[in-house]
This record gives structure tokens, sequence and C-alpha cells, in this order.
């Protein structure tokens, strides 16, 4: 920002994170309704990116609420103030929660503050896996879910009772890998070795004067205090800009100087399309509140790729799979634009199965070290509900007219013959993935096997794996689209268009926040989507880690 600028005079940007942090772009119902929408991460980073590059702010004030967002995208948050630091500018931050979720970002400030009565629930990551078996069983509904690969325990969500062991090893890797990665977070943001941040977890909580004599916060303050405390800090009378304010001046910024390169031709431009939510096929409203529907995508995929002024492609994907089909379909034509331009996919908290499926149209895949993807297998089944039917006392006769018509039926269970067949087309899904994974990955057939399974990973080991090629966020994928499509300096962010997929809504939704309406939800959005497609790619069912 030039000093001379209108808002040259302010000399910190106040940023407060709370709630929701979507991916995609926020938008007002029916344009008018409603307050202004929540930043979004490409609004998080392009404030934290202008603030890195304005001479006249000299950092940044945090205020961490209560977050609702996973820790991939914490942890990406992290990264991009950790560069601010590096580059000279203060951190102060603000705590009011103070869970995992929140200290991750909190732990590279320079000076953190909780309120009085908080408390710092630093007590380390930890994985909730729920089991609904014998809850079908009291109802009874069997589910005849079958997977391939000892790792895809999607199935065993509603097959077993409790962990097997290959579900219990995956889980324990990815907790370790995940733990590595708060502990050493918060050892370099607060001077220790990780080996004394992991003491510090195993006895927390922490009350706040606890944290403060454990090196963990540096004092306690009312949020009201933190401006008089970050201008003691940084030796000056702070004149803060909210982060909403500068996000529009920096979006009136980039549109500005799109419109002013027009008199010397169209105005190169990266485009990031955020998909968030299951993967389902068709043009219809999908089973979710957040799905992605192959058809709209696909449509807005084709406008991208014939607009002239596009020189790149970045696409932003949350998801943790879903219809087999539909998330081929879009990697073939995310391949067919890759063709055209760079295409670069940004990986969110989770992009597993289909949504590592989809991420193989592009030529670059960038992940947090925290993301969890992976997940490369394929499920299949149904639920038998005669059980159930029995109880309500139903009476159903059923009328076959060939020897498989009631293969798919509800009201029983799978044939031997039928299994048999099935289990033929579930190996050859499920190589074709594997083949795809080779294929776009360049990768040994035998080595992406040994990625596969059904095994999820963290970013950081799917580095390791080749599964991805560079670990960063958002805002690294644009440069890196940039840097492919040779525009841009280096210096500069590149005119950036933001584009979302319609969506409609329904209060349910697959992998849905909250516990028990998040399972509902997803029992009910499982059961749905079996109706309608034999195979499908998508990860365990759900993976809390808190």
């Amino acid at each position: 920002m030039n000093p001379l600028s209108p808002l040259g005079r302010y000399n910190f940007l106040d940023l407060e994170l709370s709630g929701d942090i979507p991916d995609e772009p926020g938008k007002k119902m029916l344009g008018f309704i409603g307050g202004e929408p929540p930043l979004s991460m490409g609004d998080v980073e392009r404030v934290l990116a202008g603030a890195g590059q304005a001479e006249n702010i000299r950092g940044v004030i945090l205020r961490i609420k209560t977050l609702n967002i996973g820790i991939g995208r914490a942890n990406s948050i992290r990264g991009h103030l950790a560069e601010l630091k590096a580059a000279g500018k203060k951190i102060i931050v603000y705590l009011e929660d103070c869970g995992n979720v929140e200290y991750l970002p909190a732990s590279i400030g320079d000076k953190i503050y909780v309120s009085p009565w908080a408390t710092l629930n630093l007590v380390g990551l930890a994985a909730e896996v729920s089991f609904f078996k014998d809850t079908l069983s009291k109802l009874g509904i069997d589910a005849r879910i079958k997977g391939l690969g000892e790792y895809k325990s999607a199935r065993d969500t509603f097959t077993r009772d409790s962990m097997s062991p290959a579900h219990r090893e995956m889980m324990e890797s990815i907790l370790g890998s995940l733990s590595d990665g708060l502990e050493r977070a918060v050892a370099e943001g607060r001077g220790m070795s990780p080996g004394e941040v992991k003491e510090k977890i195993d006895r927390a909580p922490y009350t706040a004067k606890e944290a403060v004599a454990e090196n963990l916060i540096d004092g306690v303050a009312y949020e009201g205090d933190i401006r008089d405390r970050t201008g003691d800090e940084a030796g000056l009378e702070v004149h803060a800009i909210s982060a909403r304010r500068y996000n529009r001046y920096l979006k009136l910024k980039e549109k500005l100087s799109g419109f002013g390169r027009v008199f010397t031709g169209s105005p190169p431009i990266v485009a990031v399309l955020a998909c968030t939510g299951a993967i389902t096929g068709g043009s219809g409203r999908g089973p979710g509140m957040k799905t992605i529907r192959s058809g709209p995508v696909l449509k807005l995929l084709g406008r991208i790729s014939k607009d002239k002024s596009v020189r790149a492609l970045v696409l932003r994907i949350s998801s943790p799979g879903g219809s087999g089909i539909a998330s081929d379909v879009i990697r073939e034509e995310l391949k067919r634009v890759s063709e055209k331009m760079p295409v670069v996919v940004s990986m969110s908290d989770v992009a597993a199965s289909g949504g590592y499926l989809v991420s193989l149209g592009a030529r670059s895949i960038l992940a947090d070290p925290m993301t969890l993807t992976g997940s490369i297998g394929i499920v299949y089944g149904k639920f038998d509900v005669s059980g159930l039917r029995k109880k309500l006392g139903i009476s159903t006769e059923l009328m076959p007219s060939s020897k498989h018509s009631l293969m798919y039926s509800s009201a029983r269970g799978f044939t031997e013959d039928e299994e048999k067949r099935l289990d033929e087309m579930l190996r050859i899904y499920y190589d074709a993935f594997v083949d795809s994974v080779s294929g776009d990955r360049n990768m040994d057939r035998d080595r992406a096997e040994s990625a596969a399974g059904g095994r999820v990973w963290t970013g950081a080991q799917a580095k390791e794996l080749g599964l991805v090629d560079e670990l960063g966020g958002l805002h690294d994928a644009i440069e890196l689209a940039s840097e492919e499509a040779g525009i841009g300096d280096g210096k500069k962010r590149p005119h950036v268009k933001y584009y979302s997929v319609d969506r409609g809504l329904r209060p349910a939704s697959l992998y849905g926040a909250g516990a028990f309406s998040g399972r509902a939800a997803f029992l009910m959005d499982l059961a749905e989507t079996l109706t309608r497609e034999s195979f499908f790619a998508v990860m365990p069912y759900r993976i809390d880690i808190r």
C-alpha cells in the first residue's frame, strides 16, 4: 500500500477469525438479504499478502474467537502469518477461545494474550471414530457394503463395531503426523523444543495465569486492551484498518488494475474455482448443503477454458469424495483444460478418494502439510432394510424379471452370484483408479499401488509419497499458476478472478459440521447415494480430529 494512498495512514491490519472460513467466496442470499458474508480463505490470504507488501503496515492484530475450520486451513493461515513475521511485521494475538485449532495460528504471534477467564485447551489432537453396526442391527438394517484395500475403512463404519488393525494403524499414523506438525509449530513460535511442547501438552489444560507461567502465552488482557498492548509492543500509536475494509480496498484495486490493462489487450487472469463438499453426479440439487455437482462444474470449467483472458486455473478443493463417475468426469475435463493452460489444485482440509481423483487432472497439486488426502480406493454396497420393514409390519413381495433385476433393491441382500459379480467390478474400478494415479502422477504402478489400498495420508506424508507436488496454501497455488502461465513478476499478486458454482440448499449435509447431526446427515446422504450409483469413491465416513 502506498503511504500516499487513502489508506496510507493505517499502520496495522486488524483481522478477526471466527466461525467458518469458507474456501468459496461468500455471497449474500438473493444478493441483498443478510449481512456481509464471512471472509473466505482467499480473502484472508489476500489481506495477509497485501499487509506483507504494504510498507506502512507494521503488523497484524489477530483476534481469534471460536473457529469452525479444519486443522489444514488453520495451519495454512499460520503459514502466511509466519511469512509476515519473517518479513519483520509484528503479530499481536488475542485469544478468546483456546483450543488446538485456535492456538495453532496464534502460536506464531510475537505476543499472545488471552482473556482472564479463558482456558488454554492445548490438549493435543484426538480422533473420534464412530461405528453404526449395532445401531443399524437394532433397526433391522443390514449394511451390505464392501471396499477393496485393507485401509478402505468407509465400510467399517457400518459393518464393524470397532477399528480393524489396519484402520487403527492408519489413524495412529495420521494422528502422529498431525501431532508432530502441531508440536513443531508451537515450538517454533514459542522458542521451545518439540519435546518441551509435548510435555506441556500432556499437562494441559491451563488457566490463563498457568499458561503465562508455561510460556504458552505472554499475558492476560481483555479484547478492548489489545490495541494499547499492540502500541506498547510496536512503540507507536496504532491506527488499524479492519480486514474487511482492507479486503474491499484490495479487491477494488485488483479490478481497477485489470480494467486499466484492457486498453493494452485483455488483462491476463488467474481463475480460482473453489469446490466444497461431497461429489455427486448430474446437474440437479445435490443431496447435501454443500455438494460438488459434476454438471455445473463441467459447465463452469468449459466457460473458463474458453475465456481468452484466463491464462491459468487454480482449483481449490475440499471434498471427501463421493460419486466415482462424477469424480472421474471432472478429472477428465480438468485434464482437457490443462492442455490449454496451467491448472493447479490447492487442497484444503480434505481432498481424499474422489476428491483426490479429481485432483489428478491438474498439472500440479499443492496441499497443506495437515491436509487429509489419498484414500485411493472404491466402495460398493447397499442397505438391506428388510428387517426394518418386518419390524414396522410392512410386507413386501419381490417379483424379479431376470436373475439380477433385484440386485440393488433394498428389500433384500445380495445373492452369492451378485456379490461375486460386484467383487469383479470392484477390482476393475479400483485398478482404474490406481492406473490413473500411476499415469497422471508419472509414477511406477507398484509405487502407486503401495500408496493406495484406501489409506488416508496427511499432506506431509503425501508429499513424500509423490501424491502431491508441493506443500502450500491457496496463495502459493495462485503464485505457482501465475509463474507457470508466465504472468506477473513475482512481486505483484496476479489479477485473480474467483468463480463459484451455484448450489441448492438442504439442512442435512454430507460430512456436515456438528457431531450427531453430521453423522445422521451422512447416513441419509450415503443411503441416497447408494440408490443412484453402485460404486463410489469416498474416504472413511468422517475423521473427527480436534
